[in-house]
């Protein structure tokens, strides 16, 4: 009896631009399945509307067989996304939620392909903003948040109307997933932006959604 494979991406489903791996959806989903995923569920936090700079946020949780979950949230709007697509925006951040929850699930730390608006953002990773850095495994690090004086992130939002509320859910979900306090985010906030956490801008509020995924994809 021939012994069982053990799950492996395929390299078909990597591809490499400007000398950086990045591995397609198509790819973590077959992986993903190797592993013995059992549940890809898909949750729209935010319907990208004229209000709020047609800023779309969903939320993706995937279970394997053992029962363990992995979730993640993904964002889309046209600042962030290929003149292709921009017309699909409720698609486009429900395939980069899953994308990210199905790398955590899958071990995979190369950023999916899907997950950048197109090619140029691997160059201005070069020399990207500094992102907010968080508690990794267990290892504690210091926390910065993009300058206030660069608080739209390009991310088209409003900068000036209040975080919305599906804003608050998706930034309090990634930085709870990089192991920060309610705390320790309010004081990041607030010495960055001199603003309580429910009182930033809606741009403000996409940078920092927008760096906490930065993290992640580094």
């Amino acid at each position: 009896m021939a012994a069982t494979e053990k799950p492996k991406l395929e390299e078909r489903f990597i591809k490499e631009i400007e000398g950086k791996q990045f591995v397609l959806y198509a790819g973590l989903l077959d992986l993903a399945h190797q592993k013995g995923l059992t549940r890809v569920e898909v949750e729209i936090l935010q319907y990208p509307t004229p209000e709020n700079g047609n800023f779309a946020i969903a939320k993706a949780v995937v279970e394997s067989q053992q029962g363990e979950l992995f979730s993640d949230i993904g964002d889309a709007n046209p600042a962030n996304c290929n003149s292709k697509v921009v017309k699909h925006l409720l698609r486009m951040c429900s395939t980069r939620a899953k994308a990210r929850a199905l790398r955590d699930f899958t071990n995979i730390g190369m950023t999916c392909l899907e997950e950048l608006a197109d090619a140029s953002e691997v160059l201005a990773d070069d020399n990207p903003a500094t992102p907010p850095t968080g508690r990794t495994r267990g290892r504690k690090t210091k926390e910065t948040a993009p300058q206030a004086g660069s608080d739209n992130g390009g991310s088209g939002a409003d900068p000036t109307k209040k975080i919305s509320e599906a804003q608050k859910h998706a930034i309090l979900n990634l930085s709870r997933r990089r192991g920060l306090t309610v705390l320790e985010l309010e004081n990041l906030i607030k010495e960055t932006y001199g603003s309580p956490f429910t009182e930033i801008s809606q741009s403000q509020a996409s940078a920092l959604i927008h760096s906490f995924q930065k993290q992640k994809s580094a």
